[in-house]
């Protein structure tokens, strides 16, 4: 399949497949992009690339990671390697998958919320100073990729597309491995349950608001970016597409992938 995640076997696909019809995919992100497949080297499609790979007009060099924070991506050692890959490659792509974790991570989701007591609604549970401030991190690392990518990379032509996830179903269901052997907790649904957010509208309101604020503030860089793409990706999923609390299963992967595919790519 067109798609690596090794330097060597990415430069040896562009000598052996590349013509001007394909398009060249430097794929930088979370787990959305790397999630892995039930039995890890077998199995159904799992993430986002896994399904763009099917598709042999991309040629693509994925270096995403999972549990990468947007902000991470653009600082220290990862944003080196980036832009060591960006500056050495001639990519048509970038293809960009941050700010979940710098949501929904360990010691983030539960630093936006506050315990619910009687009387409260949904609403008075999010401290909104300390989302504003998370929001405005993730704007920034965002303007950086922009404005780093326009300086180093080495096609001047480059473009980066970015999506906004969709709204995550919170449930005890974290990663399991093989699908059956639970190894991890999720990732969202302990904290609203220490913060006493039990409700499970309340739950569904907190997380969609979140997310549409995350997904605005996208927008607006792409407003003042115009080598940024937002494709919006929320509200695609069925209930039944999702494989934990944050990741979608194969076919709901393969919806946002072909939703990103149509919108930006072909």
């Amino acid at each position: 399949m067109p798609a690596t995640s090794d330097s060597r076997a990415y430069k040896q696909l562009i000598q052996d497949r590349y013509t001007p019809d394909k398009i060249r995919i430097l794929a930088e992100g979370d787990s959305w992009f790397n999630y892995p497949r039930r039995y890890f080297i077998f199995g159904k499609d799992a993430n986002v690339i896994d399904h763009l790979a099917d598709r042999n007009n991309l040629l693509i060099y994925n270096t995403s990671s999972n549990g990468d924070e947007a902000i991470d991506m653009i600082s220290g050692d990862e944003k080196l390697s980036l832009l060591k890959r960006l500056s050495h490659n001639e990519f048509d792509l970038l293809l960009f998958s941050g700010g979940g974790n710098d949501i929904v991570g360990r010691y983030d989701f539960g630093f936006f919320i506050r315990d619910k007591q009687p009387g409260m609604d949904w609403q008075q549970c999010i401290l909104e100073h300390r989302v504003e401030m998370k929001l405005k991190q993730i704007e920034n690392a965002y303007r950086v990729l922009c404005e780093l990518t326009m300086e180093y990379s080495k096609n001047p032509d480059i473009k980066i597309v970015t999506h906004t996830y969709d709204f995550v179903q919170p449930n005890p269901t974290g990663f399991e491995l093989f699908d059956i052997i639970p190894v991890g907790k999720s990732w969202v649904y302990p904290y609203l349950k220490a913060k006493k957010i039990t409700d499970a509208n309340d739950q569904e309101n907190i997380i969609n608001h979140l997310l549409t604020r995350f997904k605005q503030r996208l927008i607006e860089v792409a407003n003042d970016y115009e080598i940024l793409t937002v494709v919006d990706t929320q509200g695609l999923l069925n209930s039944d597409q999702w494989r934990n609390e944050i990741h979608p299963t194969s076919e709901g992967f393969g919806v946002v992938a072909d939703h990103i595919y149509h919108q930006a790519i072909a």
